[in-house]
């Protein structure tokens, strides 16, 4: 039986897509605003027992607003929260607490929040790694741009809707001998970094704040972004240091009945086989895209999992008609099963993206 291999971080992006996450940044409708939505614990070891973190709110709205509830994700992870009416202007809090009783492992745990005012449940997250026993610096910050060390070579913020902000922070560490002045430059547009603390000492741990505006620049689907770090006034232009995100449509403020109306983009089959083929082969197929919605569909942006693929296709697709989409790949030398996934982001709230594939093999 033939075994076809997805390149695993679009497998992953894909599905992410087609679920759109529901809290995109701190500020939540201009209702209620969180200190943060993801909380790191970092390296902790098995002995080392419960952690805590609270994550801190504020109500920004012109009414009072309540925490009608918060479920976790894990029985290993218990919610706490502020109970009474909080008054606009005034601050809450949801303490959660991670048992640490799992075994050694990595975990991510969601917390969902229900606010009331607020039309979607809010995610806040934990996270971090579960050690036996405690590693050095350099075992868990291995990949090093001058002396400052990170766990890996970027950070992914996960899903933003278009027009929202979103932050994160990641744990670095000064694996050198002496103190770290830590900086960004030559950022883009919409990217902010800096560290806290500003200096770090060496043996010690920090953090690098995370911020991405998508307002000053329209971006859609996978981005990869990056500048430059400046360890003591000096630039490092390379190795790089990337933030990743998935930018999609925003349609937080679409009615029911809007939604009702909104395009809806449709293939009558979304895989061509294009069976056994030499290395070097120029494969080419023309998929159909109807819009079943009663609104234009917009296709903002196709992105494959390979490089070398193009796509010719209409930008935008009436109620009731259809457009064609002409994907054209060029097989490399690599032989074996070869799935090429195109994936267009659009500004249909029921599909904000979909796929069409390419299946087949290479051979000699």
């Amino acid at each position: 039986m033939r075994v076809i291999r997805i390149f695993r971080p679009f497998a992953i992006l894909v599905l992410l897509l087609f679920t759109l996450t529901s809290a995109a940044q701190n500020n939540i409708n201009g209702i209620i605003e969180f200190n943060k939505q993801v909380h790191d614990f970092g390296d902790i070891t098995l002995s080392s027992g419960k952690h805590k973190y609270s994550f801190t709110f504020r109500n920004v709205s012109k009414i009072p607003i309540v925490i009608q509830t918060v479920i976790s994700s894990c029985g290993c992870t218990t919610p706490v929260w502020t109970r009474n009416p909080v008054k606009p202007g005034e601050s809450g809090k949801i303490e959660v607490t991670f048992l640490n009783d799992q075994g050694p492992y990595p975990f991510d745990k969601a917390l969902t929040v229900y606010v009331s005012g607020v039309n979607r449940p809010i995610i806040l997250r934990i996270k971090g790694v579960v050690h036996e026993k405690a590693k050095s610096l350099s075992q868990l910050f291995p990949y090093k741009i001058g002396e400052l060390s990170f766990r890996g070579s970027f950070a992914d913020i996960g899903q933003i809707a278009q027009g929202d902000t979103k932050r994160e922070s990641i744990t670095v560490a000064n694996t050198g001998g002496r103190p770290l002045r830590i900086g960004f430059t030559n950022l883009p547009d919409g990217l902010r970094m800096s560290a806290n603390p500003a200096i770090l000492g060496p043996g010690k741990k920090g953090e690098i704040n995370i911020e991405l505006d998508t307002k000053a620049e329209k971006r859609w689907g996978s981005v990869n972004l990056s500048g430059e770090l400046v360890l003591d006034g000096n630039s490092i232009s390379s190795p790089k240091f990337e933030v990743r995100a998935r930018i999609l449509d925003n349609f937080s403020s679409l009615t029911d009945e809007e939604v009702d109306q909104a395009p809806l983009p449709m293939t009558d089959n979304n895989v061509y086989a294009y069976g056994s083929v030499k290395p070097g082969t120029k494969i080419q197929h023309t998929f159909e895209i109807r819009n079943l919605g009663r609104k234009p569909l917009t296709l903002y942006k196709y992105e494959s999992n390979f490089e070398g693929v193009s796509v010719t296709h209409p930008t935008t697709i009436a109620p009731g008609a259809s457009g064609k989409a002409v994907v054209v790949a060029i097989t490399g030398s690599e032989t074996g099963d070869k799935l090429y996934q195109i994936t267009f982001i659009t500004n249909s709230p029921g599909r904000p993206a979909f796929s069409l594939l390419l299946s087949g093999a290479v051979i000699r």
